[in-house]
């Protein structure tokens, strides 16, 4: 009897111990998210309204099946984004404010990269920027703890300031940093201008010490304000982007900011589009996916407690509507759910309603699991595939891809070409055009892809190409009879950059029209790209250290040139620099 007793005593004591455990974890599913995340960063509807986020917003998001709600404004006022997160509550959703991770700052402990730029941006380690930072962030989380609807914080840690040399943060050079970092160690550095910073710290090899000093410091940082939000809400949560991240990202928020109960969210957004938007839709597709699995990986390889989110954003070329819907069901298969920056379209124009009606479909998809969906052929015709040119003029026909617009101002100003922007790489849509110029077109194609070879047979009938600075290294040269890439050994950075911007005419040429032999100049942007020619190619233009960086020569009826140079990517083009693009571009057309 009192054996019965004890056993039914200890049952009933496990019953009570799994009720209990059954019940937190159905909290923290509730906390964390059983369901694939729907996050709906928004710049189109509350704009539409003022710039506020209308209640008629929040239903609508919430009835197009977004589960995150995520106002791009209005964050820095506690009393509206406990507003916000009331209606988040009421229409059965979730809220997360949206922030910048850097701040602008004119004076001050500023950002200082490696290569002595200063940039009007506070630094990683400046007090000012950590005391914004936690002051925001823990005012949300009070906000949260009474109405958890607010999930966390949708922190962007992109640098949109002029002087851009990366995201937040790389390492910084900045004189707080190297104070504490000398006091530290007990050595004393000199008062150096920022550009001998970093050359002075791996000349007396404290480089290696200097930055593990700095991410400490980071992660003491992250650490902290971590402990201090779980006094007020342990399940609050960070979200951040970019991701996989930066320095500062990998090295600490990996680290600190995620936990059992609040998993750190990674919003990635290199899948906004198609990789290049002259895919096609499948192929773009397949490039996502092959993209978002290695690079969520590689968090998930580091441990990190953490939820992925894939990316998509209808203002990048190629992200049309059926796209896009699919490619967030994709996204949502691969990872954890998927994110939309949701800018572009005009709330009360055809173009919002088109993108609308496809995440609602892509929604309603991935709440019940239908993700063979993003498989189904296009329902409308993939505007990114054309195939006629719809020339308006008797002009010479130009193909563009990657030009800055100051640089479409340009060509366009001379009156010479009729301009479009290339949105085919088919030898049908290419034979349309007199030159064809690409630049920024950086991907891994090998000499058998359908573009090189297209791209070869266009030159060979008669057409005129430019391929410029990267996209000329990533691609295998469609025309090593003229060029390939070259490996530098001066001033190199990231294998294939000479970082120096002086340049000569090595030799007269009609590809640049009346420039003598001999003649110097500088290049806008900050490095260039050297190319070694091929039996057919003539060098033209070569840097200060005597290595090739404009290869120009024909190739049955056409001509090509490959250029090192980057175009326009700050400051218009002036003097030789100007004169030798325009007249490379006309000798292109003149066959």
């Amino acid at each position: 009897m009192t054996g019965w007793i004890r056993s039914t005593g200890l049952t009933a004591v496990m019953v009570l111990i799994a009720v209990i455990l059954g019940r937190e974890s159905a909290v923290l599913a509730q906390e964390v998210g059983d369901a694939k995340l729907r996050v709906l960063v928004d710049k189109v509807l509350m704009a539409h309204n003022g710039w506020v986020m209308s209640e008629e917003n929040v239903r609508e998001i919430a009835a197009a099946g977004f589960n995150v709600v995520s106002p791009r404004q209005g964050n820095d006022d506690m009393d509206e984004v406990r507003r916000v997160a009331l209606l988040a509550q009421k229409h059965g959703i979730r809220h997360m404010p949206w922030m910048r991770g850097t701040r602008v700052a004119e004076s001050g402990d500023l950002l200082v990269w490696g290569d002595g730029t200063v940039q009007n941006l506070y630094s990683p380690n400046a007090e000012e920027l950590w005391d914004w930072i936690e002051g925001r962030i823990l005012g949300y989380a009070r906000i949260s703890a009474k109405i958890p609807e607010l999930m966390g914080v949708f922190l962007d840690f992109e640098n949109y300031a002029p002087g851009w040399k990366g995201d937040g943060y790389s390492l910084s050079y900045d004189n707080k940093v190297l104070e504490e970092f000398a006091e530290a160690r007990g050595i004393e550095i000199p008062e150096l201008e920022p550009k001998a910073r970093r050359r002075w710290l791996e000349k007396n090899e404290l480089h290696e010490q200097f930055a593990e000093f700095q991410i400490d410091s980071w992660r003491r940082r992250c650490r902290q304000l971590r402990q201090a939000v779980d006094k007020i809400n342990p399940a609050f949560r960070f979200c951040v982007k970019p991701a996989p991240g930066t320095p500062f990202i990998e090295e600490a928020v990996w680290k600190e900011w995620g936990t059992e109960r609040a998993p750190l969210i990674l919003a990635d957004r290199s899948t906004f589009g198609r990789a290049n938007p002259l895919m096609g839709h499948v192929e773009g597709l397949a490039a996502n996916k092959r993209n978002i699995e290695r690079r969520q990986g590689r968090v998930r390889e580091a441990g990190v407690s953490m939820q992925y989110l894939g990316g998509v954003d209808p203002i990048v070329r190629g992200a049309d509507p059926e796209y896009s819907g699919k490619n967030a069901v994709m996204l949502a298969e691969m990872t954890d759910g998927y994110w939309v920056f949701y800018e572009g379209p005009e709330y009360d124009q055809e173009d919002h309603a088109a993108y609308w009606k496809w995440f609602t479909w892509a929604n309603r998809a991935i709440e019940a699991g239908r993700f063979v969906v993003q498989a189904e052929p296009r329902v409308e015709a993939d505007p990114w595939l054309m195939v006629d040119l719809g020339a308006q003029t008797e002009k010479l026909q130009i193909g563009l891809y990657g030009l800055k617009p100051r640089m479409v101002e340009l060509i366009e100003g001379e009156g010479y070409f009729e301009l479009h922007d290339l949105r085919g790489v088919s030898l049908e849509y290419l034979r349309q055009l007199d030159v064809v110029l690409l630049q920024n077109f950086n991907l891994d194609l090998d000499s058998s892809h359908p573009w090189v070879r297209a791209l070869r047979a266009y030159v060979r009938e008669g057409g005129g190409l430019m391929l410029v600075h990267d996209t000329a290294w990533f691609m295998a040269s469609p025309l090593p009879e003229i060029a390939v890439p070259g490996y530098p050994v001066d001033q190199v950075e990231a294998v294939r950059h000479v970082v120096d911007r002086r340049l000569q005419v090595s030799a007269a040429h009609p590809a640049l029209g009346d420039l003598r032999e001999g003649t110097l100049f500088e290049t806008e942007f900050r490095d260039h790209m050297i190319f070694n020619p091929g039996k057919r190619g003539t060098v033209v233009v070569s840097n200060h250290f005597g290595d090739p960086v404009y290869v120009v020569g024909e190739f049955g009826e056409g001509r090509a040139v490959f250029s090192g140079s980057y175009y326009g990517y700050t400051e218009p083009l002036i003097g030789t620099e100007r004169e030798a693009f325009l007249a490379c571009l006309k000798w292109l057309a003149e066959k």
